[in-house]
């Protein structure tokens, strides 16, 4: 995730698939549960997943991606 309010959103919300455990305190991290995997589309995830690497990629590297996508 990209800052630690970003994780807590998902992980506190109730309807949520993501959520975390002890051993992910201090990082950054969600999980998500396999059962609830059909709850949401393809994008979702993908969304989440896009955003925390744009977090983390150098400048350069996230402006060469998102002028491909």
């Amino acid at each position: 995730m990209p800052t630690e309010a970003d994780k807590q959103a998902l992980v506190q919300d109730e309807g949520s698939p993501f959520f975390t455990t002890a051993h992910f305190n201090g990082h950054l991290s969600v999980l998500v549960r396999a059962s609830r995997i059909g709850e949401f589309s393809r994008a979702e995830p993908a969304e989440v997943i896009q955003d925390a690497w744009l977090s983390r990629a150098s400048a350069r590297r996230a402006a060469i991606w998102l002028a491909g996508h």
